[in-house]
C-alpha cells in the first residue's frame, strides 16, 4: 500500500541539466474530494500557471504530461510546524508577557517574541531534520498530451 499522495497535474515546459520546468495548472488538486468546491482552487483559477523546477529522472521531455505528487503525511507535518506551532508560541508568549508585567504592551511584545521565536525554531528544525520538507515527485502520465500549451499559460 503506497502512502497517500496529493497530486496535481502539470506539463513539462523544458528539460535541461537534470531539471524540468513544469507548469502546474491553477485549478484545485481534487486530492481531498472537495473538487470544484475547493477554496484554494477557486482562488487560483484564472491565474497564470505556476512554474516549478524539479529534478527529473528517466526520459521525460518537453510537452509531457506529469503529475506532481507530495506525500500527504509530510505535508501535514510541515503544515503543523509552519502554522500551528507559531500560533501556539504566540499565545504562550502573550501569556508569559502578561504574567511578567501585566500591561498590554508586555503582552503584545511577548506575542511577537513568541511568534518570531517559533518561526526561527521551525526554520532550524526543517534544516536539521531530513525529509521534513516535502519534496515533490514527478510522475509521468504520457508523452503525447491532449492538453494544449495554452491551458498552462504563464505571463
Amino acid at each position: 500500500m503506497s502512502p497517500q499522495m496529493i497530486e496535481h497535474r502539470g506539463i513539462v515546459q523544458q528539460v535541461d541539466g537534470g531539471k524540468a520546468i513544469v507548469a502546474m495548472e491553477t485549478g484545485g488538486c481534487s486530492s481531498c474530494g472537495h473538487g470544484s468546491s475547493c477554496g484554494i482552487g477557486k482562488m487560483a483559477s484564472g491565474r497564470p500557471a505556476t512554474l516549478l523546477t524539479l529534478p527529473v529522472s528517466g526520459d521525460i521531455k518537453a510537452g509531457d504530461m506529469v503529475m506532481i505528487g507530495l506525500p500527504a503525511s509530510r505535508l501535514t507535518l510541515s503544515a503543523l510546524l509552519g502554522y500551528l506551532f507559531p500560533a501556539f508560541a504566540m499565545i504562550f508568549g502573550a501569556w508569559l508577557g502578561s504574567l511578567l508585567d501585566g500591561s498590554d504592551g508586555a503582552t503584545a511584545l511577548g506575542a511577537i517574541v513568541g511568534f518570531l521565536g517559533a518561526l526561527a525554531i521551525a526554520r532550524v528544525v526543517i534544516g536539521l531534520v531530513p525529509g521534513l520538507m516535502p519534496a515533490p515527485q514527478l510522475i509521468p502520465l504520457s508523452s503525447h498530451s491532449n492538453v494544449s500549451q495554452q491551458e498552462f499559460h504563464h505571463d
